[in-house]
């Protein structure tokens, strides 16, 4: 049950993330950095960026699940597992972030989460 958990964790928290950094640099806009100035100011841009704080947090949250996850189960059980946050990811680019998710990215994450489960089902 524990395991369980963590990887709900990992899924839960690293699909936050992804989400919550995507609508945040995409807020940002360019990063374009030509010289040290422009490097200085991506980095102020970023560092007061509403939600870059908070994604971050959530992806190290994640990162921590999996090490414990990792610590007590197979390799092979823990990653084929976390591969539902490709659909949460491709739900929520869909809906949250409103960006184009066509027939092909569809294909492709629910392929990847097929075979994922024809590994994870031995357990």
């Amino acid at each position: 049950m524990k395991i369980v958990l963590l990887i709900a964790g990992i899924i839960v928290f690293g699909t936050f993330g992804d989400l919550i950094l995507s609508h945040t640099m995409k807020r940002i806009g360019d990063l374009s950095v030509r010289n040290a100035r422009d490097l200085f100011s991506v980095i102020g841009r970023v560092a007061v960026a509403p939600g870059f704080f908070f994604g971050v947090a959530c992806m190290a949250a994640a990162f921590f699940s999996l090490l414990a996850a990792l610590s007590m189960a197979d390799v092979s059980l823990v990653e084929p597992a976390t591969s539902l946050s490709f659909v949460l990811n491709t739900i929520g680019a869909k809906f949250l972030l409103k960006e184009n998710v066509d027939r092909s990215r569809w294909t492709g994450t629910l392929l990847i989460t097929l075979g994922a489960y024809l590994l994870f089902i031995k357990y």
